[in-house]
């Protein structure tokens, strides 16, 4: 077995282990917490939206909760409209965690067709802004809420989250003739799986909407935090390289080594 893949187990040991630290009879304790008060009212409405969504019986019922969640977008709220967004409140727990590998395309599919001279392909510049970044402000501030929890975990005290500064951008993948290359950046990232639980005030009366519903809306999500990135040099077709789409104009060559 490899070093890597050695390391990679053991990563993964250490990240599972972390859930025998606490202790069942404790209170279950939620990473993140979303209400009126941290939020913007906008926010806590489109998480009642969301779950009226799940909920109604009829299109009739939701009619009526589209309604109501207009006016709560208004400036004048009533008694229970007020209580209703106040008391409710979205809370965010740790189910598993696993480390994993995400992979993505660096640069164009290329395929060297000069026969006297070696193809040279580098990663797209700053290629890992667009493929990495997050427009999301609730998923971004998730995941840095995240980052903050691991580091209360002694299995997690070695690692550096959101190590992008020194990618290895200088990388040069050598194209030999007719060969295809394509540059692939493998980020590592901590896969948290998370359940969302969205408590609703009994003032907001989403019981109209289904009699059946108790209070509480439950779903699970998938975040991902985002640890550290290489680049490195992919030879041969690919469902995102070949022949037919690979690029051979203005390329950078180099003499062949023999």
């Amino acid at each position: 077995m490899s070093l890597f893949r050695r390391l990679t187990l053991f990563a993964i040991v250490a990240i599972t282990s972390v859930f025998s630290l606490r202790n069942p009879a404790q209170e279950e304790h939620a990473i993140f917490k979303i209400t009126s008060h941290t939020h913007d009212k906008s926010t806590i409405i489109g998480f009642l939206q969301d779950v009226a969504n799940k909920i109604a019986v009829s299109p009739a019922h939701l009619n009526r909760f589209h309604q109501w969640t207009t006016s709560l977008s208004s400036s004048t709220l009533t008694k229970e409209d007020k209580q209703c967004l106040d008391n409710s409140v979205v809370k965010f727990y740790i189910r598993s965690l696993k480390l994993t590998e995400h992979i993505y395309e660096a640069s164009e599919c290329r395929i060297n067709l000069n026969p006297k001279m070696q193809s040279i392909l580098q990663p797209t510049p700053n290629i890992h802004n667009l493929l990495l970044g997050d427009n999301d402000m609730l998923e971004i501030q998730l995941k840095y809420v995240l980052m903050d929890e691991f580091n209360r975990y002694q299995q997690f005290k070695d690692y550096k989250f959101n190590d992008f500064q020194h990618l290895n951008y200088g990388l040069a993948c050598i194209i030999d003739y007719q060969q295809l290359m394509q540059v692939e950046l493998m980020e590592t990232v901590v896969e948290a799986n998370l359940e969302r639980k969205v408590e609703v005030d009994e003032a907001c009366g989403l019981n109209a909407l289904n009699q059946n519903f108790i209070g509480t809306a439950i779903d699970y999500i998938t975040t991902h935090v985002p640890i550290n990135g290489t680049f490195y040099c992919k030879k041969g077709r690919s469902s995102t390289c070949n022949r037919a789409i690979a690029d051979s104009a203005n390329a950078r060559y180099k003499l062949p080594n023999y």
